[in-house]
């Protein structure tokens, strides 16, 4: 029996997935955004690193790579916008895919249907994969198109691989905005809250060590900083795969304890969603 409701979640999450894709298909314009994004936002900070370190003046170099450990500003940012863009699909996508359910009346009868709730949380922000993968070479292909940086074969492969690692407890964290729906309907406020709160706190814009003490400790509890960490150690500093062992570790921690907490709070707002009515209003 388990056997057959498995195989039914997975038949499922790929039509889940397919229909986003579709949708993609669909309004092929939106892809426009893939490409400007991605080059404007970090190269608006490169350039502007640059006019004021005069450009690379060295001592402002050395002020940065005491901070950073590194004197690689372009990488340090592309890198951090790259989370940044990921963040963003991350605590949209789950949240809107059941966002969009509520407001068009189906999320009742979707979750009446006897799949695993996973399905209808993350099957329609499949899709992300590609709008990530897309900023991924985008990003890399700007980097060396407008500042002539060349990325080294063994950091591009160690960055993905800590990337993949840390995609359960990206996703797991996303979950909670998803059953955030269940109770408020509207999250989009508390989405960028959180999304410039985690800019602010996991070193996607600058250097952790430029924050107060009680902010780099609550970085520490957060999946970004170690996948920022690990990309930029790789790309920047050469580490091997030792070296990226202690974040990965880390990761997989916070991703069952985020998994855990998502779990026990989905279910507790599903459970009071149905006894309010909240799952079949707008």
């Amino acid at each position: 029996m388990s056997r057959s409701y498995l195989a039914g979640d997975l038949r499922a999450l790929r039509a889940a997935g397919l229909m986003s894709l579709r949708q993609i298909r669909r309004y092929p314009t939106n892809l426009m955004g893939t490409i400007f994004w991605p080059v404007l936002l970090p190269a608006v900070w490169v350039l502007m690193a640059q006019a004021y370190s005069g450009g690379g003046d060295p001592d402002a170099l050395n002020a940065f790579a005491s901070r950073s450990g590194t004197t690689g500003v372009t990488l340090f940012v592309f890198v951090g916008y790259l989370m940044y863009m990921w963040l963003s699909a991350l605590l949209w996508g789950p949240g809107t895919a059941l966002r969009q359910e509520q407001i068009r009346g189906s999320l009742e009868a979707v979750f009446l249907t006897p799949v695993s709730r996973l399905v209808p949380l993350f099957g329609p922000t499949l899709a992300n994969i590609v709008w990530i993968a897309m900023d991924l070479v985008v990003m890399g292909a700007a980097a060396w198109l407008l500042f002539g940086v060349v990325l080294a074969v063994q950091g591009m492969l160690l960055a993905l691989a800590i990337t993949i690692v840390g995609v359960p407890a990206m996703y797991a964290m996303g979950a909670l905005f998803g059953a955030g729906v269940l109770r408020f309907g509207e999250i989009g406020p508390a989405v960028q809250f959180t999304r410039g709160g985690l800019s602010m706190l996991c070193g996607i814009t600058f250097p952790i060590a430029m924050l107060p003490g009680w902010a780099q400790a609550t970085a520490t509890a957060m999946p970004p900083t170690y996948i920022v960490d690990g990309m930029r150690s790789a790309l920047l500093k050469s580490a091997g795969p030792a070296d990226l062992l202690p974040a990965a570790a880390t990761l997989l921690a916070l991703a069952v304890g985020f998994a855990g907490i998502a779990v026990l709070v989905f279910r507790w707002l599903e459970a009071s969603a149905r006894r309010s009515g909240m799952l079949g209003r707008y």
